[in-house]
Parts: C-alpha cells; structure tokens; sequence
C-alpha cells in the first residue's frame, strides 16, 4: 500500500469526505434553484435573483439545474472517485462561467437576499471545487475496476452532442445577439450567457463521456441527460407559445432534446445490459 501523502493515480482512489460532502451541497442548491426557475417560472420577478423573461428560460434553466442535482446526487453515493469525477467538469465550467456572467452583468441582478446569494455562491463553488480537487488527488489508490467501453454508436452520438452544444453555447455565450438566429426564443444578453453556460458545461459532460469511454462512468450522466431531456421536453410543453414562430429553429432543438433524452436512455439501458454480464 503506498504511503499517505503520495499523489496516486486519480483514477484508482476512494472518493474523499470533503468531496462527496461538496457534492452532496451541490445537490441541495441545485435542487432548491430548480424548484424556484422550473415549478415557479413565471415569478422570477419576486423569487429568484433576477427577472427572466420569458418564462420558458426560467424552465430551461431550472431543467438544466434539476439534471445538474441528480448526477450530484448520484455521484455524492459513490465509492471510488473515477465514478464520480464527471460531475466535477462540467461543474466547474459552468460555475466559471456563470460568475463571470453574474459580473458582467450583476446590474441586472435583483439587490436583496436571492441576488446576494447567487452571488455568494457563485464566488465561493470554484475555490472549494479546487480545494476538494488537491485533496482527492492525494487520497490512497485502490484497485481500479476494469473499463467496459461504450457501444460504439453511443459514442458517437455523444461526440456530435457534445460539438452541437459547445457550438451553439460558445456563441450565446460570446456574443448574445446570436440567439436571434441560433435560438428558438427570446433571449437577452443575461439570459443568453446563462443557457449559453450550461450548454458548455453540458459539452463538456458529452466529451468527457466520451473520452472516458467506460460505460459504468457513464451512469450518472445518463441519468442526468434522460432527466435533462425529459424535463426541457415538459418546459416546451408548457410554453409552447414561446417557440411559436419559430420556424425550423424550433423543430431543431425539440429534435435535439428528444435526442438528448433518447441518449441518455441508451446509456442507461446499455449499463443495465453490462451489469447483468
């Protein structure tokens, strides 16, 4: 066994307390904005940290963080750190990338309890990721479990999802006026940086995915890919009157959600079928 204090391979160690504990608070916020931007999408003006407009933003983006809760709640019951590492990507990336957000534009934020504590926590997640990161890194090495490599068609899937989301989220992102031709509803320039943060950060799950090429890696994003598909197919639902108008933009990015949904069913199915060999 080697001794305490060496820097092991990461991708043989137990998961730390610290980051299994930060994991587990990533879930609860999550959750908790989730419940304020998807079941209470049309009162952002009086219950979230800024007014979003329309209301089928508030849903996307309260979808995007009820995915985000199950992949940590998920990781947070893991035993070995190679099973819960994909969460912390795209956690990283999309919490970067929201606090840079939340700077340039914190005048639109609301001044009371709700925009305060987006931005509390948006300076504080990234320090404590790293710091949890340093100490997962010199935990003690364990036996890794053997890699059993994705069906190749999954792969690719996820590899096209991946370029499609960091495409079109590197450009709202960039620059927010691309959503009058890139975006099947309205955006301003806040709201498109925040989607566009978020299809980042979902990239780059896709592309971890498939660099890992390890199916039980892969469940926890699956879950939380099928709960993201489901959960923005139900927000189009709800407002489809957002979308009207919309024309092929519209037809896109249902088919690209359904697909996304369809994706993580197949992971999941195809972790079910390894499990039982």
């Amino acid at each position: 066994m080697p001794r305490r204090g060496r820097r092991p391979d990461s991708v043989a160690a137990v998961l730390t307390r610290e980051l299994r504990l930060l994991l587990v608070f990533f879930a609860v916020l999550a959750l908790f904005a989730g419940v304020l931007l998807f079941v209470r999408s049309a009162h952002t003006d009086s219950s979230f940290s800024w007014t979003i407009e329309p209301p089928l933003t508030a849903a996307f983006l309260g979808a995007s963080y009820w995915a985000a809760c199950v992949l940590f709640a998920w990781s947070a019951r893991q035993r070995l750190w190679v099973r819960a590492r994909p969460a912390l990507l795209p956690a990283f990336v999309i919490a970067t990338l929201l606090l840079v957000t939340t700077i340039v534009h914190f005048d639109r934020f609301h001044k009371d309890l709700f925009g305060y504590f987006w931005l509390t926590a948006y300076i504080v997640v990234p320090p404590l990721m790293i710091l949890a990161l340093v100490r997962q890194l010199r935990a003690d090495p364990v036996e890794e479990p053997a890699r059993r490599p994705l069906p190749q068609a999954l792969r690719g899937a996820l590899l096209l999802q991946a370029l499609a989301m960091a495409g079109v989220g590197i450009a709202l992102y960039a620059s927010p006026s691309s959503a009058d031709s890139l975006w099947p509803w309205t955006l301003t320039p806040l709201t498109g940086r925040a989607v566009g943060s978020f299809l980042i950060g979902f990239a780059a799950a896709a592309a971890q995915a498939f660099a890992e090429n390890d199916v039980p890696r892969l469940v926890g994003s699956a879950l939380a890919y099928a709960a993201l598909g489901t959960l923005e197919l139900v927000a189009v639902l709800r407002y489809t009157s957002a979308i009207d108008g919309s024309g092929a933009r519209g037809v896109v990015y249902i088919a690209f959600v359904a697909s996304v949904l369809l994706v993580g069913l197949a992971g999941l199915a195809v972790a079910r079928r390894t499990q039982r060999l």
